[in-house]
């Protein structure tokens, strides 16, 4: 419970800092990827350390890339972008939430991921099927 003196928990409006309502994802910049690539590689370097050296090392599997990344960006309902715009990965460059573009941004984000189909249902046999009176 918080009181009037102390700060709200929670995720913060990117612009104003009030209490954020709304979130989107925009890709990491150069600088942000690289720290979180620096990151990464410190935790495995740890674990390949921490390794038993009479197993196999750890697989730890490939670095990520930077389209694998993202980071979330927030806004209070006043600085808020459009529910289409925020169902979308915007670019690390989005100026989003900045007043002058609002309702929207200044980038084009990624179009919305395509769900894969539904499979086809398979046929049963027609010793299974019944027929009801």
């Amino acid at each position: 419970m918080s009181t009037p003196d102390s700060p709200m928990l929670g995720p913060r409006c990117g612009l104003c800092g009030g209490p954020a309502v709304v979130q989107w994802q925009r890709r990491l910049t150069e600088t942000e990827f690289a720290d979180y690539l620096s990151l990464i590689q410190d935790r495995r370097d740890n674990q390949l350390l921490l390794a038993d050296p009479d197993q196999p090392p750890p697989d730890l599997g490939p670095l990520p890339d930077p389209s694998d990344c993202t980071r979330s960006v927030y806004a209070c309902a006043q600085h808020a972008i459009t529910l289409d715009a925020a169902a979308r990965v915007h670019t690390q460059t989005c100026t989003a939430p900045a007043e002058s573009d609002l309702p929207g941004c200044n980038c084009a984000p990624e179009p919305v991921a395509v769900p894969d189909p539904e499979p086809e249902r398979p046929q049963l046999p027609a010793s299974w099927i019944t027929e009801e009176a």
